[in-house]
């Protein structure tokens, strides 16, 4: 069997693994070389991390220490993939998908006040009243809800995702200010209403767009449950962005959010994974 230097751990992680092998066989360097015929000063430079060993040579000390080259480096594969979720990971996730149930209830509430809003006379300062609380309480709820995201980016050296949290976000701050600010300054003029509305779905539809990249680019590590989101959220920021869809995409983005706080707590429940 053959074993490649793509296979070759990177040092000094190797030297400490067979090091950590050798001392649990019991064996001395001068016993270990004794076995597999290889120079003591070779097995203590690899052991210190000095040193680079072509796969034959690994190949030969393993066998000597009663190991299988094979499982050894899929052992090790896997350890190194393996994430550790700190207290403060926990914490983060944890409070993620608890405010992501309150961010449900809070888009609920807004889908239904805009419906109001539209089907009734305007009265600037009752919207006023309503929005801009609505807003801050909506965007302190998103912020807290997306950390839960930027925490697996940051875990899993995904800044794709880490940088699509804060489009998301910025994109939300935006459409709260754009959405206050025609309450203040539109006269009612039903043209102003359909570009302003256009836009804000559009916006919508590329911070979703984004997520749902940063999201679908978990499913490595995460399996196929960051997949199904991931392309939901893509397949609903399309939708959006092409405004005509966008009536049924609307109608799609409780669910997807239903599925992301699920997502958030199998990601929380984890001890190490």
């Amino acid at each position: 069997m053959e074993f490649k230097n793509v296979f070759t751990m990177k040092q000094p992680d190797l030297g400490k693994k067979i090091l950590e092998l050798r001392k649990q066989k019991g064996f001395t360097q001068e016993e270990l070389v004794e076995k597999c015929n290889i120079n003591v000063r070779t097995i203590q430079r690899i052991e210190a991390g000095d040193v680079t060993p072509r796969s034959f040579t690994i190949k030969t000390i393993l066998e000597a220490l009663g190991m299988d080259a094979g499982t050894f480096f899929e052992d090790s594969i896997h350890e190194e993939n393996k994430i550790y979720l700190s207290d403060k990971d926990h914490r983060i996730l944890n409070t993620s998908w608890i405010t992501g149930v309150f961010y449900l209830i809070l888009t609920i509430i807004g889908a239904i006040l805009e419906i109001y809003f539209l089907s009734s006379e305007r009265y600037s300062y009752t919207e006023l009243f309503y929005r801009i609380p609505y807003s801050i309480l909506f965007l302190l709820s998103m912020w807290v809800f997306l950390r839960g995201y930027k925490t697996l980016g940051e875990l899993y050296n995904n800044s794709f995702l880490i940088n699509s949290v804060y489009i998301y976000f910025v994109i939300g701050v935006l459409m709260s200010l754009i959405n206050i600010l025609l309450v203040i300054f539109n006269e009612g003029e039903w043209s102003t209403d359909i570009f302003s509305g256009v836009i804000l779905v559009i916006l919508f539809g590329i911070s979703e767009l984004f997520l749902g990249v940063g999201i679908y680019k978990l499913k490595a590590n995460s399996g196929n449950f960051a997949q199904i989101v991931g392309i939901l959220k893509i397949v609903n920021g399309a939708m959006l962005i092409t405004v005509i869809l966008s009536p049924i995409s609307i109608f799609l983005a409780i669910p997807i959010l239903i599925l992301e706080v699920i997502f958030l707590y199998t990601a929380s429940a984890k001890e190490n994974y």
